[in-house]
This record gives C-alpha cells, sequence and structure tokens, in this order.
C-alpha cells in the first residue's frame, strides 16, 4: 500500500518527540532510584558505567605517547653520549700508542747516546730519511752533510752495531754505503780467537768473511768485531755473528756471517767522525 506522501515529512518530527519522550521518562524513573546517601541518579551511574573507560583509554594512550617521547630522547642521548665515548676511546688509544712511541724512541735515543760516550773521537747523531736495500747499491740516506762535519768515509753506527761508511755528502745530507753491500770491504776480526780477516757485503742481505786459513779455529756463534786496520772504522765494533764456517776449496773457509743490524729497521745513526788517513801516505813507498 501507498504511503501518502503528506505523511512522509512528519516522521522526522515523530522521531524526535519520541526521543524525548523515553528520555523524559527515563529520567523520571532514575530519579526516584536513589541509594540511600548516593547523590546520583541511576542514569548518572549508567553513563558513568559505559563512559567510564574513555578516560582510562585517553590516560594509557597519553602515558604511553609520553614514554615513547622520552624513551625517543633516552635513545638519542645514549647514542650521543656513545659517540663521544668511541671518540674519547679513539683519541685516547692515539695518545697512548704516541707516548708508546716517545717512550721507544727515548730508550733508543738513550741507548744511542750511551753507546756514543764509548767512542773517544767526535760523533754525530742523525735520521735515516730513505733507505735502499734492494737495489744493486744497498744503502741509506741520513739528514745530516758537510754543514755538520760530515766528511766521506766517517763510520756509520748505531747500539747494535756497524751499518756503513759515508760515501757522498752534500751541505745537508750525505749517503751512507751498507756493509751488505756487495762493494763494501771492511777490516775485521773474530773477537774469541783475535784471528782477522776481510768481511764483504754479498749484496742479498749478508755478508762473508775472507782471508781465514781452513786450519783456522772458527765456530758458529763466534762475534765478530772491527779490527780498525782499515783506516775507515774504529776498532772493537760489533759487525755481525758466525752462522755457518765450512772448509773451501782453496785454503781458506767458507765463512757466513750475520749482521748485528736489522738494517730494515734502522731510524737514528750515530755518524763517527773518524781521523783520516792521507792518500800520500797510503801510497808512499820508499
Amino acid at each position: 500500500m501507498a504511503v501518502p506522501v503528506d505523511v512522509i515529512p512528519r516522521r522526522p518530527t515523530l522521531i524526535f518527540i519520541v526521543v524525548l519522550a523515553a528520555l523524559f521518562i527515563l529520567m523520571s524513573i532514575s530519579s526516584k532510584t536513589r541509594i540511600g546517601g548516593e547523590t546520583r541518579t541511576m542514569f548518572e551511574r549508567s553513563v558513568m558505567t559505559i563512559f567510564s573507560p574513555v578516560p582510562k583509554v585517553v590516560n594509557w594512550v597519553g602515558s604511553s605517547a609520553s614514554d615513547i617521547f622520552h624513551g625517543y630522547l633516552d635513545m638519542r642521548h645514549a647514542v650521543r653520549e656513545n659517540l663521544d665515548l668511541h671518540h674519547k676511546v679513539d683519541q685516547l688509544t692515539a695518545d697512548n700508542m704516541r707516548l708508546r712511541q716517545s717512550e721507544g724512541d727515548l730508550r733508543r735515543l738513550r741507548s744511542l747516546l750511551g753507546y756514543s760516550e764509548q767512542f773517544a773521537m767526535p760523533t754525530t747523531m742523525a735520521q735515516a730519511v730513505m733507505l735502499d736495500i734492494s737495489g744493486r747499491f744497498k744503502s741509506i740516506i741520513i739528514d745530516r752533510g758537510s754543514n755538520a762535519g760530515i766528511d766521506v768515509d766517517d763510520a756509520i753506527v748505531n747500539a747494535n752495531g756497524l751499518i756503513g761508511r759515508v760515501v757522498l755528502t752534500t751541505k745537508d745530507m750525505g749517503k751512507v754505503q751498507l756493509v751488505t753491500d756487495s762493494n763494501s770491504s771492511v777490516g775485521v776480526l773474530i773477537e774469541r780467537t783475535r784471528r782477522q780477516g776481510v768481511l764483504r757485503g754479498d749484496g742479498m742481505g749478508g755478508t762473508q768473511l775472507y782471508d781465514i786459513p781452513s786450519l783456522a779455529d772458527v765456530r758458529p756463534g763466534d762475534n765478530v768485531l772491527t779490527a780498525g786496520i782499515d783506516g775507515i772504522y774504529p776498532k772493537g765494533i760489533p759487525v755481525g755473528v758466525i752462522t755457518k764456517a765450512e772448509k773451501g776449496q782453496d785454503l781458506f773457509k767458507n765463512i757466513t756471517v750475520k749482521p748485528s743490524v736489522d738494517f730494515g729497521s734502522v731510524e737514528e745513526v750515530i755518524v763517527l767522525q773518524t781521523r783520516k788517513i792521507p792518500g800520500e801516505v797510503v801510497r808512499y813507498s820508499p
């Protein structure tokens, strides 16, 4: 059955009246249902019961948001502190390494200075600024030259022993031929027996001892010192240790000597300004 057109506009008004009536009846009933001493009506209690979780939810959301925010701030603070601590640890590690290096340098320099005091001739401290042990000519460059009184044929040593001799100088630098160079020759003696010979470099980081008779008493472990008979190197400087002594095919032994100095770790050196024998004295013959 079709609904009359004039009824449709009245429905909202009817619904509104019904809702108002229901609310009025509910409030009337609730006003008569107060419990002794209770200041709230049943209606008020019903509304509060229905909506009581809302403040709790709002409080929980607010508290959680606050905790998350403060947790984020604490995390950023912790990250910043962690980065600062890492930076301080790196700085302290670097300082510790510098202190250890300085301590090692100080011990090495003290040892070098103590060793230099054993020599009667003038001495000069120098720094190795370049090392060439891979080329044909085994050498180092030092940061002292003729302006510091350095001259050709000055002996170069450190606290471990003999390094070589100066073969070239400029005003502020000097070139040193190592004892391991194949063109190097050093007058030496065996400390235990005082037997003298000539030490030559083998060009491969080692040295050989020549002119020692096959019948001479030579043993591995014997120390080799400078003999002071070549006009360049003072007597008594450690040169190396004999590692092999075998009978040769001729009248002399084959002797291998391990140098006292580790040339790959040379840093500071002592320049011995030795007394040079004039060439005319060496060449003179009556």
